[in-house]
């Protein structure tokens, strides 16, 4: 069935361009785009081009489309409504034939919003997380999708249809502790890192503010337990993991989350891939010497106190 544009908004740049948006919603077919449109496009998460026989766990209340000319004019935005795993999500647009350069983005608004967005060039664009006066962060962010087209020709009298992959940017980290005596103390899980804006072409903006991904959490039997979702992890990114008793004021333990991830799969003949894994569940063992096992997705290592 096909899935649906609930809104549309136009940032004309110049009345020359010709740009139009159409929409249609199920059981309404009053504002449908009349047949044989110039530009169809599919959106698809990466999930539902790997893994479709899955249920999917992506949250996408909306779907931002970017359109730019060849020169990487800007020249409106596209709106569509929630996706839905399984289900058809495409866009129609009226555009002159030409070049075209696409830019999606997920759940843009509230939390995610695009900065200056008056500036005419694809390069001037920034998309980046609103984040509270103290830049700590103690709830999940909503997920965050880029996916991009570039020169894309549209040709006259057919219809050009072109499929964007929306690819996730955050991260849900599951975290557990274990083999530390049951306290009433409260304890955190956090993640430090300056990966809050991006470009259009989704490279991160190195010189942001340093903002805090933060959980306390306390025991429930013999275990904490905390999760948290975080934008881009990369391979080349140092993001800092802490692990705190904040009642005694005391940091437990402390290290690169990037290189905590790698050292786990890499001790276990594994390799870890940032653009296909975006979930981490990370179990911290004490042991009696206070050394510490750290398993990531059933791959480990071990850490001896003089290490730490």
């Amino acid at each position: 069935m096909k899935k649906i544009v609930s809104a549309y908004r136009f940032h004309i740049l110049s009345l020359c361009l010709g740009l139009v948006f159409a929409s249609c919603i199920k059981d309404d077919t009053d504002d449908c785009y009349p047949a044989q449109p110039q530009v169809r496009i599919v959106v698809k998460t990466l999930a539902e081009v790997t893994r479709p026989e899955t249920t999917g766990t992506d949250q996408i209340d909306n779907v931002w489309i970017y359109i730019f000319d060849g020169e990487e004019r800007f020249m409106g935005t596209w709106i569509g409504g929630a996706y839905t795993h399984g289900e058809l999500y495409e866009a129609y647009l009226d555009l002159e034939p030409g070049n075209y350069h696409f830019v999606a983005w997920t759940n843009q608004g509230e939390v995610y919003n695009t900065i200056d967005a008056t500036k005419a060039s694809a390069n001037d664009y920034i998309v980046g997380l609103t984040y509270p006066e103290d830049h700590r962060i103690t709830e999940d962010i909503p997920d965050l999708h880029h996916g991009m087209i570039s020169d894309a020709e549209v040709v006259p009298d057919i219809e050009n249809e072109f499929t964007i992959v929306i690819k996730p940017n955050t991260y849900r980290l599951n975290f557990t502790v274990q083999g530390l005596d049951e306290t009433p103390d409260d304890y955190a899980f956090s993640v430090t890192d300056n990966n809050s804006h991006y470009y259009f072409d989704n490279s991160i903006i190195e010189d942001q503010e340093e903002i805090q991904y933060f959980r306390s959490t306390a025991f429930a039997g013999a275990e904490l337990k905390a999760s948290m979702k975080v934008l881009r992890l990369m391979e080349t990114r140092t993001p800092w993991f802490q692990f705190a008793d904040l009642t005694e004021d005391n940091v437990m333990y402390e290290d690169n989350l990037v290189k905590m991830i790698k050292t786990a799969y890499e001790t276990s003949g594994q390799t870890v891939d940032f653009d296909s894994t975006f979930e981490f569940d990370i179990t911290l063992i004490f042991n009696a010497n206070l050394g510490v096992t750290i398993d990531v997705n059933s791959w480990s290592y071990t850490q001896n106190p003089t290490e730490l």
